[in-house]
């Protein structure tokens, strides 16, 4: 690869991020039930509700409520979870390394089905092995990940016992 595509490329992230990043403040307000409520309690005295406005900054117009976002994304405060209060970058961090061994797990796993498949594909062209690595591969590409993960849980933890 040259140094001139990986630049491109890195570039490219730039806008992908400020997408992403928009489309979660966007949606943020369709999300079921009110986050004061929930952190408060339906009990929650006015003022509290106020106090909570004023530090979520939602109060503020919509464009302004944006750009403070942004800011609090770009360097790196994440907010806190409205289930915990804690730091949400905390909690993401703490979870990193299992989610960095399952991913290694996985790709391991993948390139231990894959090239085998890919070469006996490649020997037995137009068989029945290949059409069968063709037929695995789709079903794997096509199956979404909400219905594949509590089928594989199903098979390896109960029927498997692992």
């Amino acid at each position: 690869m040259s140094s001139s595509y990986i630049a491109r490329r890195l570039l490219l992230l730039i806008p992908t991020m400020l997408g992403v990043v928009t489309l979660v403040f966007l949606l943020r307000p369709l999300i079921p039930g009110d986050p004061i409520d929930y952190m408060l309690g339906e009990q929650a005295q006015p003022a509290d509700r106020m106090s909570l406005i004023k530090e979520f900054h939602l109060d503020l117009p919509i464009h302004r409520q944006y750009l403070i976002y942004l800011g609090e994304v770009i360097t790196g405060d994440l907010g806190q979870s409205i289930h915990t209060r804690k730091p949400v970058i905390n909690m993401i961090m703490e979870r990193f390394p299992a989610t960095l061994m399952l991913t290694l797990g996985a790709i391991a796993i993948s390139i231990c089905i894959a090239i085998p498949a890919g070469v006996l594909s490649a020997v037995k062209r137009g068989s029945f092995i290949d059409y069968g690595a063709m037929l695995f591969a789709l079903l794997g590409v096509a199956m979404p990940n909400f219905w594949l993960g509590p089928l594989l849980i199903l098979l390896f933890s109960v029927n498997l016992g692992w």
